[in-house]
């Protein structure tokens, strides 16, 4: 258990960061072919990003924090597992795909 909590460490921010790069690229990518009202499109993008980044970090790491600490040969730094690890991958796996069905694969319904 002790492996995957530093594997999860270790892969958790860099996928929080491709997920927000994935996120800005399809944001600019979707702006770009919005023809009419594309400022309040961008503002709801904007908007249920930030809400689905939130939901999915907490959740994340309260996961996380129950899954790792759940063990007693984990130690007392069993949280941060939960805090860099599964938290930002949930966070940065959401983005993606919320960006992903919002500008690309559902279509461009409003």
């Amino acid at each position: 258990m002790a492996d995957v909590l530093n594997l999860l460490i270790k892969i958790g921010p860099v996928v929080l960061l491709f997920g927000l790069i994935a996120s800005i690229a399809l944001a600019v990518f979707g702006f770009a072919r919005r023809d009419d009202d594309a400022a309040r499109w961008l503002g709801r993008y904007v908007l249920g990003a930030v809400v689905i980044g939130i939901v999915a970090l907490f959740a994340g790491t309260a996961l996380g924090i129950a899954v790792f600490c759940s063990s007693e040969k984990m130690g007392n730094l069993c949280g941060l597992g939960g805090v860099f690890g599964s938290g930002p991958f949930l966070a940065g796996s959401c983005l993606a795909i919320y960006a992903y069905r919002r500008v690309l694969g559902a279509g461009n319904a409003p």
